[in-house]
């Protein structure tokens, strides 16, 4: 692990600085930043995070400041970009991290790993990177869409880590009788995987279905309307275009990246949990939450809008999750668990430790 010495309560969180010619290089003028923030990048082994941080204007000691982390959701055109709306409405309020998932906006891309542990060990990876620079508090975690999976995978395996947990639009809430978990295993239809990742083929198809006109699309299922927002258009028309940009999200149409019986792993977090869902577009079924049982420290709120609430109605969204965090900070914390060494904090979690977690 890169140990970073604690930094000035005044200055960015210090980063390791990439070799020229190294996997961890970026250019800057490729890609711009996704948000008005200083683009970084987690140190140390595995595949390159990005993150954005914007710190309050006035603040004190870091060990005093709870962060907020947000997580992109999972599509071809994915990004920090997404969370714009959240970042700044909390930027000058309190320390705001946007990370990129592997295989996202300005992480690495490629022919990477991509499975729900996979991008829960990213958010670990971050988390542990905010630890070592200073923010020992636990954060609140904002996740959107799939990500929620990873979210709930990281908030388990590191409960003691996270104050509190918001989903957005969360997948796999959708069935009245959901089946069962079973660690490790996903809703990968592997024929299909091979299918979209042919080598003669794979990069034209990933370039059909990001054009404009397919951005577009799918950015109006997500709202459920035609009023998009034409700045996240405009950025994720140069996302997609970058190198690498077709393996993540091709795993993901593929199924790789969802987790079977996810439904069964919600209820077992024990931080408080904020679920906001819209009403509007594809992303709307929620029969599991209709028809199940909702535990007492799951707070649901729906908007009249689509699955990115935060995007048209800021205002009554950051007031109802404002309400949900001081009802949180009255609440019991989760019991911590004996902190790991520092190798298996940053190693990536096992499928015999998830069940030991997930089912403890």
């Amino acid at each position: 692990m890169h140990k970073l010495h604690p930094a000035p309560a005044d200055a960015a969180i210090p980063l390791a600085a990439p070799t020229p010619g190294s996997r961890h290089t970026h250019d800057a003028a490729a890609l711009p930043p996704a948000l008005h923030a200083e683009l970084q990048f987690v140190p140390g082994p595995g595949p390159r995070i990005a993150l954005y941080l914007s710190m309050p204007q006035a603040h004190g000691d870091r060990y005093r400041l709870t962060p907020l982390l947000l997580v992109h959701s999972v599509n071809a055109a994915a990004s920090a970009a997404e969370m714009r709306p959240v970042f700044e409405r909390y930027g000058g309020l309190r320390p705001v991290v946007a990370m990129e998932l592997p295989g996202f906006g300005s992480s690495e891309r490629g022919a990477l790993e991509y499975t729900p542990k996979a991008m829960a060990n990213a958010i670990l990876r971050t988390v542990a990177h905010l630890r070592d620079a200073g923010f020992r508090r636990p954060v609140d975690l904002m996740a959107v869409s799939v990500s929620c999976e990873f979210a709930a995978l990281a908030a388990l395996l590191q409960p003691q880590w996270f104050a509190s947990v918001a989903l957005v639009s969360p997948t796999g809430l959708d069935a009245i009788w959901p089946e069962p978990y079973q660690s490790g295993r996903t809703k990968e239809k592997p024929l299909l995987r091979r299918v979209l990742e042919a080598p003669w083929w794979s990069q034209a198809l990933f370039r059909l279905i990001t054009n404009e006109a397919s951005v577009r699309y799918f950015l109006r299922r997500a709202w459920g309307s035609t009023a998009i927002n034409q700045q996240l258009l405009a950025y994720s028309l140069r996302t997609v275009r970058q190198p690498g940009a077709r393996f993540a999200p091709l795993a993901f149409i593929a199924g790789a990246l969802f987790t079977r019986g996810i439904a069964k792993l919600y209820p077992r977090l024990p931080q408080p949990v904020w679920i906001a869902r819209g009403v509007r577009g594809d992303f709307t079924s929620y029969d599991g939450l209709a028809h199940g049982k909702v535990p007492d420290n799951w707070t649901v709120e729906v908007f009249g809008t689509g699955a990115l609430p935060y995007f048209e109605a800021p205002a009554l969204f950051a007031s109802r999750y404002d309400a949900f965090l001081r009802r949180a900070a009255g609440a019991e914390p989760a019991k911590a668990r004996p902190e790991a060494g520092a190798a298996q904090k940053h190693s990536r979690p096992d499928d015999d430790e998830v069940e030991r977690r997930v089912a403890g």
